[in-house]
């Protein structure tokens, strides 16, 4: 898994730096100057994480019996609804987004047999200064509620609500054109204040052939691992999503 968020954030990096000749010799007067304000807002985003990963430990059951868990195979997703808004005005930058999704997976024929399902709530904001052409700092907050009901073995069914607010720092690239915007972000945290870990990368290309109004697709990932005491025992699950992001967007 951390192998796969540092390509991710090399990828991202490789891409920022290889455009970075083009944004200091391209001409920026189609956009508004710094200090002037832009607003995007994205009404509809679709996100589609056609790899979806669950691994959960569970606690040992009350009255005696052991724990257990690990990883699924199969996985299915049901749906997911992503909006957001941006604001900049080249030097400050401030983005906020919130997710609802419905997934799940199972490890059926194995034994024992594991199956999980998941409701998953997320917000997120954040702040961003500019400290380079196009490179912003981040710094943030995600929140994160999630419901996994849980079928193992021959076990009663296990159900956990776990939340946690989860601190973000990070670094984007964002470069906006005439009709085409650029993002990148990749953002870290949790630190053991919230969940465990919390890391996430997207990347995301705007094309705008209206003023004001255009289309949005990209790339995104989320990892999280969540830890909680029950009763002198501990519940973890480890959570990623990966896919696709479509949508539309309004410009201000």
């Amino acid at each position: 898994m951390h192998r796969l968020f540092r390509v991710a954030l090399g990828a991202f990096l490789l891409i920022a730096s290889s455009n970075q000749a083009l944004a200091q010799s391209a001409s920026t007067s189609s956009t508004a100057q710094d200090g002037d304000w832009r607003f995007s807002v994205y009404p509809i985003l679709a996100w589609i994480p056609y790899n979806v990963s669950i691994d959960v430990n569970l606690p040992p059951v009350e009255g005696g019996g052991g724990g257990g868990g690990g990883s699924t195979i199969n996985s299915h997703f049901d749906g997911a609804f992503l909006a957001g808004f941006s604001a900049t005005n080249g030097v400050w930058r401030v983005d906020a987004d919130g997710l609802w999704a419905a997934f799940g997976g199972d490890r059926v024929p194995e034994s024992p047999n594991l199956s999980v399902d998941v409701d998953a709530i997320y917000g997120h904001g954040s702040v961003a200064r500019r400290i380079a052409p196009d490179f912003f700092v981040t710094a943030g907050v995600r929140r994160i509620a999630v419901k996994y009901d849980v079928v193992f073995g021959k076990r009663a069914p296990f159900s956990r609500k776990p939340g946690v607010w989860d601190p973000l720092v990070g670094l984007s690239w964002h470069r906006d054109g005439k009709t085409l915007d650029w993002h990148g972000v990749f953002e870290g945290g949790g630190f053991g204040v919230g969940s465990d870990v919390d890391l996430s990368a997207t990347f995301r290309v705007d094309w705008k052939p209206w003023t004001h109004v255009g289309f949005t697709g990209g790339y995104s990932l989320l990892y999280f691992k969540i830890s909680q005491d029950l009763a002198n025992q501990e519940f973890v699950a480890k959570q990623t999503l990966s896919g696709p992001i479509v949508g539309f967007g309004l410009y201000f």
